[in-house]
């Protein structure tokens, strides 16, 4: 059963922290989508389904939101542990 959208965003909002990082998550996707060109694209026909296919992704887990400390923090991580090896 499909959830009212309302809902969907609500919930996936507080999921990612904010309505203003779950709005940047959509729209970087989707420019990513674009930037690849229709090859990368999802089979989609409209922006509503890449919307919903984006939202999709989202509560799956497939996509994220990362912080620029956090990504900073993350390739230190990865930095050090290839010194290691």
């Amino acid at each position: 059963m499909k959830r009212d959208g309302e809902d969907r965003v609500e919930d996936l909002s507080k999921k990612v922290g904010g309505r203003f990082k779950l709005t940047s998550l959509l729209q970087k996707q989707a420019r990513d989508y674009y930037a690849g060109g229709r090859a990368f694209m999802p089979s989609v026909r409209n922006l509503d389904e890449l919307f919903n296919y984006i939202l999709d992704e989202i509560e799956e887990g497939k996509i994220a939101l990362r912080l620029p400390e956090e990504r900073k923090a993350k390739e230190e991580e990865s930095e050090e542990a290839a010194e290691q090896s």
